[in-house]
């Protein structure tokens, strides 16, 4: 039972890869994996709940990371949050790592009809809630102004994490890890003038 799902999951995010969420079936979907349209829609009845079923383990295991680096901060606070920010480029896993299903997660609405509104809504409050948790650990240490606003500092950082994934996700030639470098030293430049 396991292995027919993981099957269906495995064949799906191929399918999604190669050809893109919107151009493929079930059908194609059910040939890939070997079995019956009807096995899979009893498992998942939509396209859309296949693609839960792919990020929802990546995005449990990217937060989990993320977490821990939260709990454990490092001393300077941009290196801190550098390194909270890192735990989230790669986005917990293989599915996480194709632009196709983030791009669905990323822009909803923009050809997906708002797809996985609810899985977005959840991920974006979990990770400004990381932010906002490390902001004020690292405020109450005293390695941050004690007056920082600390509802605005994590909309400041979260815009900025927002703002360059959908950098790399509009530019197709665009590398993650330049990207990423870019994201780093704006948050840098933010923490100067958050500093104690």
């Amino acid at each position: 039972m396991e292995k027919r799902r993981a099957a269906m999951l495995a064949g799906a995010a191929n399918l999604f890869e190669r050809q893109g969420f919107a151009a493929t079936t079930f059908d194609e979907i059910a040939a890939e994996a070997g079995v019956g349209v009807a096995t899979v829609y009893k498992y998942f009845n939509s396209k859309q709940g296949i693609v839960i079923a792919l990020l929802e383990p990546d995005l449990s295991n990217m937060l989990a990371r993320a977490q821990r680096i939260v709990d454990r901060p490092h001393p300077d606070p941009a290196k801190a949050m550098v390194a909270l920010l890192s735990a989230y480029r790669n986005l917990g896993g293989r599915n996480w790592a194709s632009r196709e299903l983030l791009r669905l997660t990323v822009f909803p609405g923009i050809g997906n009809e708002g797809l996985l509104t609810e899985l977005i809504r959840d991920a974006e409050s979990r990770t400004q809630a990381q932010i906002r948790e490390l902001l004020r650990t690292l405020r109450d240490a005293g390695r941050l102004n004690r007056r920082l606003p600390l509802a605005d500092a994590t909309a400041v950082i979260f815009a900025l994490l927002n703002q360059h994934f959908a950098m790399y996700l509009s530019d197709p030639g665009s590398s993650f890890a330049r990207v990423f470098r870019r994201l780093a030293r704006c948050v840098r430049l933010v923490f100067v003038d958050w500093r104690r």
